[in-house]
């Protein structure tokens, strides 16, 4: 299993539209929060279902949050 950075972005695997980017906001045992990026609006995701986004922004933003942990 892959470790879920809070404050990185992430896909999911059944957004309709492959270009939405959401934010991960808190980690919930096997469910998370995410936000949209444009509006803020707040929803549940099981953690199964989220796809860390390798680009390399956020690749180094979650390098840099998992160290101020």
């Amino acid at each position: 299993m892959t470790t879920l950075i809070e404050g990185c972005n992430y896909h999911t695997k059944w957004q309709s539209d492959k270009c939405m980017r959401f934010v991960l906001a808190k980690v919930v045992g096997d469910w998370s929060i995410l936000y949209t990026r444009t509006t803020k609006k707040l929803f549940w995701c099981r953690n199964a279902d989220l796809i860390f986004i390798t680009s390399d922004y956020n690749i180094e933003k979650g390098k840099e949050l998992t160290l101020l942990k």
